[in-house]
């Protein structure tokens, strides 16, 4: 484990998940019509007997086609940032919401899309259920991802610590697992993307393109996403966002 990547799980450790789930569980939304900006969270349904035979607590293959799905739902909902994690998937949307922000079409859509997506991958049925998250300004999605990750990472430090210890007894803190299981060097071979799971953003490139007109070779530029190990670039990737003039305001500030 480099020492980037132990500050990395640190700082998301530092979070209080308590204080954060009540605030934003009271965000949620289940009916009627919802202004930007919000978050889309998606969580597998019944993951753990489903995905029996698969490596624990993260398996590449899962991940690797969350990450497919999300994607594919980045670019059908025009999110922001997605962040992908354990079982679930987090997409932040600032701009206009399809569907005129109904809430219902939002998490129908959402869901039929990602376990579309996910199953075809995997070649196996699979499921998720999605819910609407209202947030005022990119720098409260910016909190409400480190939740999210604050989530993630204690899940899988949890599992693991279980693992080893035999599953028995109470969970300890979670500073106090991390120390032991570094202790024991479990984590020199883990791959980023297992504990902090990864970003999907926004970027441009420069492709050479064909003009039907001239018959020359053109450079064009594309918007493709990114995808980033560690929740970090999605809360780098809002705030940048935010100073360039995105999405404001203060948490709890009223919709104008």
């Amino acid at each position: 484990m480099g020492s980037g990547f132990l500050e990395a799980v640190k700082a998301a450790l530092r979070v209080n998940p308590k204080e954060l789930s009540r605030y934003f569980e009271a965000r949620v939304v289940t009916e009627g019509v919802v202004k930007p900006p919000i978050a889309i969270r998606l969580d597998g349904v019944g993951f753990k007997k489903a995905l029996k035979g698969f490596r624990k607590p993260r398996d590449v293959r899962v991940h690797n086609a969350l990450v497919k799905g999300a994607e594919a739902l980045m670019k059908r909902f025009e999110a922001l940032a997605t962040y992908v994690v354990s079982d679930e998937v987090n997409a932040v949307i600032a701009s206009p919401l399809p569907y005129g922000g109904r809430v219902f079409k939002l998490v129908s859509t959402s869901a039929s899309i990602l376990s579309s997506h996910v199953s075809v991958e995997l070649g196996m049925p699979l499921y998720f259920d999605s819910r609407v998250i209202k947030l005022w300004s990119l720098s409260e999605a910016a909190a409400y991802l480190m939740y999210r990750a604050r989530v993630g990472v204690s899940n899988y430090i949890s599992s693991t610590y279980h693992a080893v210890t035999g599953g028995g007894g109470s969970t300890p803190k979670a500073g106090y697992m991390l120390n032991y299981l570094a202790g024991l060097g479990l984590f020199k071979g883990v791959r980023e993307w297992e504990v902090l799971g990864s970003c999907l953003t926004w970027s441009y490139v420069v492709k050479e393109g064909f003009n039907p007109l001239t018959g020359e070779g053109v450079k064009v530029l594309r918007r493709v996403v990114k995808v980033s190990p560690s929740y970090g670039e999605c809360v780098r990737y809002l705030t940048r966002r935010l100073s360039y003039g995105g999405v404001g305001g203060r948490v709890g500030e009223a919709e104008a």
